[in-house]
């Protein structure tokens, strides 16, 4: 599938792609390319606390209009106010990850952005993967979820390895 600039993406439609996404053949390799994982990581995690930091920007934004509405519906609208929290989350990583750069605000601050497992930028459901993936083994397994990374070339977390990604330095690959 191509995206607008015509640009290749990945699919994520099979059980072949995902059990060819834990050789990650068609990425950028550690030995042939060092700098595209140098400080990943690091890099990740910073990243990740940016991205937290404009969510909580949209959550406030969100919850004023939410209590405007909230008003002038006369309470009928209050209940929704639940669910910005995950709408938000999912929508700021499925339509960034998915996006042309492929990186959410926080990665193009850092230089880095997501790849398939074959080299290729991830369509919106694999976005959408990665960040349920994400969310439902970092919340209970945050430090197994992170120590994955620390003992594989890549640098590549759990939920990147079920989710068919790799992140890598933007550098690398333009």
């Amino acid at each position: 599938m191509d995206d607008a600039q015509g640009n290749s993406r990945g699919t994520f439609l099979s059980s072949d792609y995902i059990r060819d996404s834990f050789n990650a053949a068609g990425a950028p390799n550690p030995a042939n390319n060092p700098e595209a994982f140098k400080g990943l990581l690091r890099s990740r995690i910073l990243a990740f606390l940016a991205d937290l930091a404009a969510i909580a920007v949209l959550f406030f934004a969100a919850s004023i209009l939410f209590g405007i509405l909230g008003i002038l519906s006369l309470g009928v609208l209050w209940p929704g106010f639940g669910l910005i929290t995950p709408v938000l989350f999912f929508a700021y990583f499925t339509m960034t990850l998915g996006g042309s750069r492929s990186a959410t605000p926080g990665m193009q601050w850092q230089g880095i952005e997501m790849r398939t497992w074959d080299g290729l930028r991830p369509g919106y459901v694999q976005a959408f993967v990665q960040t349920l993936l994400f969310y439902i083994t970092a919340t209970p397994l945050f430090g197994l979820s992170l120590a994955v990374a620390l003992f594989n070339r890549r640098k590549r977390c759990l939920h990147d390895f079920l989710s068919g990604s790799v992140f890598i330095r933007t550098n690398a690959v333009q």
